[in-house]
Order: C-alpha cells, then sequence, then structure tokens
C-alpha cells in the first residue's frame, strides 16, 4: 500500500510540474522566452509512462483470447477516437465503452 501511495506522489508531482515548470518562462510583460525542446515533450513523455504503467497490467493478466481482444479493441477504439477527433476525454470514453461491449 504504500508503494501505491508513493508512485500517486510522484505523478501528481510530475503534473503540477508539468503545469507550474511552462510559467517560469513568462517573462513580466506576459512575453515567452525561448524554452529548451525537452520541456515541450516533457508532457507527452509522462502520459505514455502512465499510460503504459495502467495498460501493461491488462495485458499480463488476462487470461483468454477474448480478455485480450477486449483490451485490444478498447486500445484501438481510444486510439481511433483521438486520431479523428482530438479530444482526449471524448477517446477515453470511446475506449472504455468498446472494452465493456467486447468483454466476456
Amino acid at each position: 500500500m504504500t508503494a501505491l501511495w508513493i508512485t500517486i506522489t510522484i505523478i501528481g508531482a510530475a503534473t503540477y510540474a508539468t503545469r507550474v515548470v511552462p510559467l517560469l518562462w513568462l517573462r513580466p510583460n506576459g512575453q515567452e522566452r525561448l524554452r529548451s525542446s525537452w520541456l515541450n515533450r516533457l508532457g507527452p513523455c509522462l502520459l505514455a509512462a502512465m499510460a503504459i504503467a495502467v495498460i501493461l497490467p491488462t495485458f499480463t493478466r488476462s487470461e483468454g483470447a477474448l480478455e485480450i481482444l477486449a483490451t485490444t479493441v478498447g486500445l484501438v477504439a481510444a486510439g481511433a477516437s483521438m486520431w479523428v477527433r482530438r479530444d482526449p476525454g471524448l477517446a477515453t470514453l470511446v475506449g472504455m465503452i468498446a472494452f465493456y461491449v467486447v468483454s466476456p
């Protein structure tokens, strides 16, 4: 249980940092300073890491082909929705619905 809280704290701190650090690049008059390229990639990398931490255990715990199929269909549906609409909330909802429809 302690590992869970440590993980939640690290994710929370990283999420907070991705919101606050870009504010440090604003000058007092509101103009943006030049940023390094690593900062532009930090947010997507954190999201990818969190996605892998959630998705990978689902695949490793799947016992039957139908469970793997449901997870795969949910991921493909979420990806397709994101590709068409670029709305993460809608993509999550579509992926969950597709997973629920296919799951045993």
